[in-house]
């Protein structure tokens, strides 16, 4: 009787752990991590693999530090020149047209931030920090191809932390916050037209909107929680303890949230570790990666599901391959 209940026992150990396992691998990534390169007056938009999907003339205004390349997946792209002044590109490498993001603040600004769907469906240029005496407040527009601009979001007292566009181009969400005050996010349609408010406690970092935008991942750098956005109730939470959150992200269809811990030093991510928290069962599968990943963007990170608990995390130099059971 004795040997039967320790053989019960760990029967029972081993199904818990078993039950809640999560397992990595890496592989080359994909396609959509595309990047761009600048060399004898000409831009190239590349693939990982180093292959050119598109190129265009172009002539540097000057060595600026904030000069930035961002590639769409439908082969175009947008050039910030300097500080606040981007020129957008079509698919052929030809100029569509030059647009200016300046506050004209006496007091100075930050650089000019962008925000967009893969595609390019909806264009955000954001002001992070716009100075005026005292104070710290900023602003966000759409663009369009053409000749369209469109204000969404002015504060005078809020810094903006974080922007993103859903995969789907139809709704976007802004973070913003003051020194003393939980931050808040604002989600609107593509046209500005504000949906929900929703505050954290934390200073957020990131933002993602699940496929259509139904649900909202807010993350600190050590704390999670996922919004459903038409109520306003919050589905999950999850606190991380150990490591700096870089990414996460929810299934709503698995009712799992993601999270991607590491020290990130300049573009090397490395002690890494990915959580899964079932949010119906109450369970988290955690698992340490033993090697490192180069991100050249934070924002280019983002989730695919492939099965049930079988997710790739990509934007970086290697895909992450997750596969968890509960």
């Amino acid at each position: 009787m004795k040997t039967f209940s320790l053989f019960f026992l760990a029967g029972l150990l081993s199904t818990s752990l078993i039950s809640q396992s999560l397992s990595i691998s890496d592989g080359v990534s994909g396609a959509s991590y595309l990047s761009g390169n600048i060399s004898s007056n000409m831009i190239q938009i590349m693939e990982p693999n180093g292959a050119v999907i598109n190129s265009g003339e172009y002539k540097p205004m000057s060595n600026d530090p904030s000069f930035k390349i961002y590639p769409l997946q439908n082969g175009a792209y947008i050039v910030r020149e300097n500080i606040a002044n981007f020129v957008l590109f079509d698919s052929f490498g030809s100029v569509i047209r030059p647009i200016s993001n300046n506050s004209n603040s006496e007091d100075g600004e930050k650089i000019s931030e962008l925000a967009t769907d893969p595609m390019g469906k909806t264009i955000v240029l954001y002001n992070p920090q716009i100075r005026n005496g005292n104070k710290r407040g900023s602003r966000a527009k759409v663009i369009g191809l053409e000749n369209s601009e469109r204000d969404i979001f002015f504060r005078t007292d809020q810094e903006i932390r974080a922007v993103r566009v859903s995969e789907s181009g139809e709704f976007i969400a802004i973070a913003a916050g003051t020194e003393g005050s939980d931050d808040e996010i604002t989600v609107m349609d593509r046209y500005g037209n504000e949906i929900r408010k929703i505050a954290f406690d934390r200073e957020i970092k990131g933002l993602n909107l699940y496929g259509s935008g139904s649900t909202l991942t807010v993350f600190s750098e050590g704390r999670v929680a996922v919004y459903n956005v038409q109520s306003g109730e919050r589905i999950g939470s999850s606190s991380f303890r150990n490591g700096t959150l870089q990414f996460a992200n929810y299934s709503a269809s698995d009712q799992t949230i993601v999270g991607l811990t590491g020290d990130l030093n300049g573009t090397t991510l490395s002690d890494i570790e990915v959580r899964i928290i079932n949010v119906a069962a109450r369970k988290i599968a955690s698992q340490k990666y033993s090697g490192t990943v180069q991100i050249a963007e934070l924002d280019n990170i983002s989730m695919n599901k492939n099965s049930r608990y079988n997710y790739t995390i990509t934007g970086m130099s290697k895909n992450l391959n997750l596969k968890a059971s509960f």
